[in-house]
């Protein structure tokens, strides 16, 4: 009796018509040698292939065969099985069920002695491995237990073997081995042994499945003297049956109906344009197919043309290869770099330099490959060959496809499409509250994720409209596509602004968006949503909180421009103003108030961070200098004599403008700070705070120097009285500097 045949995506095939591969004709050429040997000789089959080949469908195709010629059949698998008397025990009883299913009266008794005499070594514990047998008997043979009492019982010319040969007749007892190459490296060899020396049994048939090259250097680490194991098996085996490689037709039929039973959503031609790509293992071909299966969720949240599958297919052919190596590629810019355009930017000058100097264009990639720990040399190859095939075959959307494989988006366009849909026949912006907040449930992702998607897909989607209708050759086409660009700033609005989603980041992309179309006001509905835009972003920045205004004033700092050569630089730069002016003195006041938090300014000694808070305490021509913002900095610096947070944020103020003088700040310069620092009465303020503490001995001498730099700088010594210690501290200093030789006063 065989085992029961398992079901699922990777199961052997059991049917004839279920075989693409030609598997059913190659089993059938095995089952004709099994049964053109005479019925009361022994035989031993090696089938030999790659994991994943498809040795299990031949065995299953073998089986029916030689079930319906009346033959005995029963499955044996060794590779899970870790002790050789359960090894032995288990075949025992499978031989025994076949029996029993064959109607053959046998002697039972067997079972009893081979239990009763594990028992035994197991209670002198040496009944775990075969070498331990071997031993304890005395012989190269493993003679112990199970299978002791299975080979006396099995004699050749035995009572049990002439029962059998004469129930058999002409018919023969087949045994399926199945996946030799996983059993333990402890049995292999005895196991193999046995079949040849104490299982060569008339009328038996062994048909074992394995790949041939993993159990040859096993044997091989066994016994040195075979070699490569190569030798050892040809003493074993009568017949060597090779897989054939899978031929193109065949994969193609193979992926053509697996697509159709598993995936029918998957455009069958898409597979022909990376016909020459597919994996050649069966296994890993089901594999793929499963892997497209799987992603029938995402792909029906989509439109046809959102989609790509030359991309699908390579994307999921490089995440089944490697997926650490895929997660690698994902991280950052690192697939447009090795695949993408940046790739293409970064090649192209220096191709013939490359291929004259033999350098390896792979270089990084391989690097990349080894980072990801895929260290076997056919798997290298392979995701090379993939790559390469994904930088000059992939589309502009193959990021999008390749992150769909890993992390789905939160929305798509398809469902973009029907929430607009929805969202125009109302206009309200509860229908937009409902809707995230409900599709972030459904799509089991975080608000913030379909916050970030959703203004993303209504900025890009505008830019689509725009760009139609800057592109138009007619009026009615011109007015259809700028007027759902001026429904979708409606959405904008309620969405930054009544849903209170407003950041700086958005508002970068939308200021950014109006700044490109400003000068495109030749037409009256283009002119109509030029005054549209300006009109929202000034009624953003108005409604902006303060904690946010130093994040806006960054975007429309002047730094953020290049000098513009076309006919909306004038624009820009107007619209640039008008946007300053409201934001500039929220971001002025907001900078004071860093003055008022735990390590607010300490924050700022961070080069690169906070530029426009910088640039409000800073710069001299900012707000803060030019108008009575400085009289509310000045007040904030006096109360830090009482206060210690404020004290020690005016400390770092101080130091930070000390250095200032030597240094810069980032894209202040030293000039702009001495600027600051020639205003006495501020300078006075700073000074008086930050001596209005006792301070350590250690530091007397930052102060006192300090100090002088304001001198040097043009702030009377008046302004900058000393405190008692102060001047001890200035007088021991001087002491020491006079008592030095001239040449060491000089050097110091």
């Amino acid at each position: 009796m065989s085992a029961t045949p398992t079901a699922g995506y990777d199961a052997a095939q059991t049917r004839q018509q279920e075989d693409d591969l030609d598997r059913w004709r190659f089993a059938a050429e095995i089952v004709e040698v099994v049964l053109a040997t005479p019925s009361d000789w022994s035989v031993r089959i090696g089938i030999f292939g790659k994991w994943g080949e498809g040795k299990s469908t031949v065995l299953r195709f073998a089986e029916q065969m030689l079930t319906e010629k009346k033959n005995i059949v029963f499955s044996f698998s060794p590779w899970a099985i870790q002790s050789w008397n359960d090894l032995w025990e288990d075949f025992g009883n499978r031989l025994l069920d076949a029996l029993s299913a064959a109607k053959i009266p046998f002697d039972g008794t067997w079972k009893k002695s081979a239990k009763d005499s594990g028992k035994w070594l197991e209670a002198k514990g040496l009944g775990q491995i075969a070498e331990t047998a071997a031993a304890f008997f005395g012989t190269g043979k493993l003679y112990n237990a199970a299978f002791g009492v299975l080979s006396r019982w099995l004699r050749y010319d035995g009572a049990q073997i002439r029962a059998i040969r004469e129930k058999l007749q002409n018919r023969r007892l087949v045994v399926l081995i199945d996946d030799l190459d996983r059993c333990a490296p402890e049995l292999l060899l005895q196991l193999l042994l046995s079949l040849r020396e104490l299982l060569d049994l008339p009328g038996f048939t062994f048909l074992l499945a394995f790949d041939d090259e993993i159990v040859a250097r096993a044997l091989a680490e066994k016994n040195h003297a075979w070699v490569d194991g190569s030798n050892f098996l040809e003493k074993i085996l009568d017949f060597r049956f090779h897989l054939p490689a899978v031929t193109e037709a065949q994969k193609e039929r193979f992926i053509s109906k697996a697509i159709g039973k598993y995936c029918p959503f998957v455009p069958n031609e898409s597979a022909k344009e990376v016909q020459d790509l597919l994996p050649n293992n069966p296994r890993k071909l089901k594999a793929l197919i499963r892997s497209l299966a799987a992603l029938q969720p995402q792909i029906v949240r989509h439109d046809p043309d959102e989609l790509n599958w030359v991309d699908m297919w390579l994307a999921q052919m490089l995440r089944l290869e490697s997926y650490p190596f895929f997660e690698r590629l994902l991280k950052g810019g690192t697939l447009d770099k090795e695949a993408g355009t940046l790739y293409q930017l970064l090649t192209a000058p220096s191709r013939n330099k490359l291929q004259d100097e033999g350098q390896d264009k792979n270089q990084s990639l391989k690097q990349l490959i080894k980072e990801s720990g895929v260290e076997n040399p056919e798997v290298v190859q392979r995701l090379i060959q993939l790559i390469e095939a994904t930088r000059s075959r992939s589309s502009f959307k193959f990021r999008y496809i390749f992150e769909l494989a890993m992390r789905p988006h939160a929305i798509t366009w398809k469902e973009f499409r029907l929430l607009y849909a929805t969202w125009a026949t109302a206009r309200r912006a509860s229908v937009l509250a409902d809707w995230t907040a409900r599709h972030a449930v459904d799509r089991a992702v975080s608000r913030d994720d379909v916050d970030d998607e959703l203004f993303e897909a209504i900025v890009v989607r505008r830019n689509e409209r725009l760009s139609a209708a800057a592109e138009s050759t007619s009026l009615q086409e011109h007015q259809s596509h700028s007027g759902e660009a001026g429904i979708l700033l409606e959405m904008i609005e309620q969405y930054l602004l009544d849903l209170g989603k407003l950041t700086a980041s958005r508002f970068r992309k939308l200021y950014g968006q109006a700044s490109y179309w400003i000068g495109f006001r030749k037409n009256q509905n283009d002119k109509a949503l030029r005054d549209q835009e300006e009109t929202l972003l000034l009624k953003l920045l108005s409604s902006a909180p303060p904690t946010l205004s130093t994040e806006l004033l960054e975007v429309v700092s002047p730094q953020t421009w290049h000098a513009d050569l076309d006919e909306g630089g004038a624009r820009r730069q107007e619209l640039r103003e008008k946007c300053a002016t409201i934001v500039a003195p929220k971001a002025a006041r907001e900078a004071i108030t860093f003055m008022t938090r735990d390590g607010g300014n300490q924050s700022l000694t961070e080069r690169g961070r906070f530029s426009a808070v910088k640039s409000c305490l800073f710069l001299p021509d900012s707000l803060i200098w030019k108008t009575p913002l400085r009289d509310e900095l000045l007040e904030s610096v006096r109360r830090g004599r009482e206060d210690f947070v404020i004290y020690a944020n005016v400390r770092a103020y101080f130091d930070l403008l000390i250095d200032g003088l030597e240094h810069g700040m980032d894209s202040i310069g030293r000039k702009e700070i001495a600027a600051v620092l020639a205003n006495e009465a501020f300078v006075r303020c700073l000074w008086e705070t930050v001596i209005s503490r006792g301070i350590q001995y250690r530091m007397q001498i930052n102060f006192l120097r300090a100090r002088q730099s304001l001198i040097n700088n043009g702030i009377p010594e008046a302004a900058l009285a000393l405190t008692e210690e102060l001047q001890s501290r200035l007088k021991e200093e001087e002491s020491r500097y006079a008592q030095q030789p001239p040449g060491a006063a000089a050097s110091a």
